[in-house]
């Protein structure tokens, strides 16, 4: 497996998995008391253009991208053959009827994906590494279709390397 798909397939399985974005939506639902039914979401490896995205029917459930933008290659490690720093982006899309709802759907799942990082700083696979730190950026609500959507896009660096 090559070092851009480990960091796309490490990253995509951290979110899905059993501690992952599922159990952190949840928490942050149930603290405000609105957990009336299970947190649904779709997490694939997608990286569509805005003009592809537009085009495709919108998801009822949050929908989280992974996707490798950047791969960096400085200086060899000595302790690697192959390493490097890459740049991941997690998008989240989402739409709804009601501009509110969204806003609120959006904030408790760009809180739950900055919990799950944050809790999962370090080895997150061999050869993939996350030392912390992001940025988000959070997209105004727009009219798409019938409904409105919105999205936040999260950007971290991950350290790859190949023994």
């Amino acid at each position: 497996m090559n070092l851009s798909s480990k960091a796309v397939i490490a990253a995509q399985e951290m979110l899905a998995g059993e501690s992952g974005l599922k159990v952190s939506v949840e928490a942050i639902q149930e603290l405000r008391g609105e957990l009336n039914r299970e947190s649904i979401f779709q997490v694939d490896t997608d990286h569509w253009s805005q003009k592809m995205v537009e085009r495709i029917p919108p998801n009822r459930s949050p929908k989280v991208s992974v996707a490798l933008v950047k791969l960096y290659r400085g200086q060899k490690e000595k302790l690697a053959d192959y390493s490097a720093l890459a740049t991941l982006e997690i998008e989240l899309s989402s739409t709804q009827e009601r501009a509110d709802s969204l806003r609120s759907l959006t904030s408790d799942y760009v809180d739950a994906l900055c919990d799950v990082l944050n809790r999962n700083q370090g080895l997150w696979s061999r050869g993939v590494y996350y030392a912390g730190g992001f940025t988000v950026d959070i997209a105004p609500v727009s009219k798409g279709g019938l409904n409105f959507v919105q999205s936040a896009t999260f950007s971290l660096e991950i350290h790859l390397w190949q023994e």
